[in-house]
Formats: C-alpha cells, sequence, structure tokens
C-alpha cells in the first residue's frame, strides 16, 4: 500500500466514524457516542499530525505547494480547535451538541476533498519516486508513535478504524525496520538531545528568525545546524538517519536554513537524499553560540 493509499483509507475510515457518530446512543455501551467521539479525537489527532510530519514538511517549501500547504495546516488547526470544544462539552446528546458536530464533519469532508483533489495529485507531481517511499516510511513512523504515546505501548486495542488505517503500516513498519537500523528502538522515546530542544538559546533564536518552517526549525533547527558544522560535507538522508529525525522534516529544516545563509547545499535536481549539505561561515559561528 503506497502513501497515497495510506492517506486515503485513513479518511475514508476517519469519515466512517463521523457518519456513525450522530446515530450513536449518547449514554452507555461499547459503541456510545462518548466512545466513539473518543476514538474519532484520537485518531483523527494522530492522522493530522502524521500528515504534518511526513508530507506536509516536504512540501511547504515548495513554491507550487507553499500556499495550499499553509491553508491545510490553517484548517488543521480549526479541526483541532473544534474538538476540543466538543470534547469539553459533557452531555454529547444534546441538539446543539450534535449540530456542532454535524458541523465538524462537514469542515473534515471539505478538508479531505481538498486534500485528495489538490495537495495529493500537486504531490504527485512534485515529488519523485524516492522521496515518496521515505515519506511512506515517515508517515507510518509518525502512525506508530502516536499509537504508542496514546496507549502506553505496543498493547494497542483492535478496531475497524485502526485496522483500515494501518492494514498496510504494519508492512511498512518492516520496511521501514530494514531501511534503518534501530528504528523500532527509536520511536521508544526521543533522544535528550532533542528533549532538550527547546530550552536552547540557538533555538529560541533561529525560532524567531523563519517563517516557512518555522514549527520544524524551532523543534530541531539547532541539532541540524550543529550536525552539519561538525562535518565537511553531509547529505540529508544522513543528517535524517543520524538525528533520528522524519526526512520531510529534515528537508524542510536544511531549506530553512540554507534561505537564511547557515547552510548550503548542492544536487537541487536530484532526490531530496542526494543533496549535500555544507555549513557556511555564518553557520558555524551561530552554532557556535
Amino acid at each position: 500500500m503506497d502513501l497515497w493509499q495510506l492517506i486515503t483509507n485513513d479518511h475514508a475510515n476517519i469519515a466512517d466514524l463521523c457518519g456513525e457518530i450522530p446515530r450513536a446512543f449518547p449514554d452507555g455501551g461499547v459503541r456510545s457516542r462518548e466512545r466513539l467521539f473518543s476514538e474519532l479525537d484520537g485518531e483523527l489527532r494522530r492522522h493530522l499530525e502524521a500528515e504534518e510530519e511526513s508530507l506536509y514538511d516536504a512540501l511547504e517549501d515548495h513554491d507550487r505547494a507553499e500556499h495550499l500547504v499553509s491553508e491545510l495546516e490553517h484548517e488543521h488547526e480549526e479541526i483541532e480547535r473544534r474538538l476540543a470544544e466538543l470534547a469539553r462539552m459533557r452531555d454529547k446528546g444534546t441538539p446543539d451538541w450534535t449540530q456542532r458536530f454535524r458541523d465538524l464533519a462537514a469542515l473534515i469532508e471539505g478538508h479531505f476533498h481538498r486534500e485528495e483533489h489538490e495537495l495529493l495529485p500537486l504531490a504527485r507531481e512534485i515529488l519523485d519516486e524516492e522521496e515518496v517511499r521515505e515519506l511512506r516510511h515517515e508517515y507510518v513512523e509518525e502512525n506508530i508513535e502516536a499509537l504508542r504515546a496514546r496507549h502506553g505501548g505496543w498493547d494497542v486495542p483492535s478496531s475497524g478504524l485502526l485496522l483500515g488505517a494501518l492494514v498496510g503500516a504494519a508492512v511498512g513498519a518492516l520496511a521501514f525496520a530494514a531501511w534503518r537500523p534501530g528504528a523500532l528502538r527509536g520511536l521508544t522515546a526521543r533522544t535528550s538531545t532533542q528533549l532538550l530542544l527547546s530550552r536552547s538559546p540557538v533555538l529560541n533564536r533561529l525560532g524567531g528568525r523563519f517563517g516557512r518552517g518555522g514549527r520544524a526549525v524551532r523543534q530541531y533547527g539547532t541539532d541540524v545546524l550543529r550536525d552539519v558544522a561538525q562535518r565537511t560535507r553531509t547529505s540529508i538522508q544522513v543528517i535524517s538517519s543520524r538525528l533520528r529525525l522524519p526526512l520531510g522534516t529534515t528537508y524542510a529544516v536544511v531549506a530553512a536554513l540554507e534561505r537564511q545563509g547557515l547552510v548550503r547545499s548542492t544536487g537541487h535536481q536530484g532526490p531530496a537524499r542526494g543533496r549535500v549539505v555544507a555549513i557556511t561561515t555564518r553557520g558555524r559561528e551561530e552554532a557556535q553560540h
């Protein structure tokens, strides 16, 4: 199952759940409205985050895609805001709650339609086959990490939604483990360096200067900059593997650093993994602060 099928399968399963919730009994039972909404909340947030950390990060610095990605990210924020509002309402059996949920379901449906008819066709044009394969691995990895965080381990409950979303992800996870040794161990926890990123003074300065890719740069910019500064030249794929970062995120961070003159890269016409990155004088000075 390729990246496009994984995403559209997620969409179909989430849409089915959105249709089931208004018909469910408000109270009690395994398939009560409360339980189904809780399941939707977790699965939808998992899906949105996996998209952002893989496909969105890889596309947001392409001139043809940046405006669309920005609009879709704002829609993600609005969906999450409405999810939180509905979750805070204690009585989920009222007409008001039901109408608010139907409005949210319509927003989700429209968002998925834009992704499938605007974003995915554009991504097929922009990304080469190697990049798509790498992003598929990242999409699977992000899904597994989200499930581990949600359930505290690998003993996750089986459900129709989960099986539909990850029927191809299990195969992808095995491929990913073969593609990058130690990947499954890396799912258990972030590195100590990553946990300290938010406290780094260099990171704070970098994060304040970048517009596009700002989220990724604020989180990983210092690590990537310092990694490049320690070597004469290095490829984006090697940076991704060494720091255990998704390739799409690494690509976005390097592009942002390059716009600011902190690194330079060659091999722009090849796949992302073929780009070779080197530190600039300005970047080396920034990395030492």
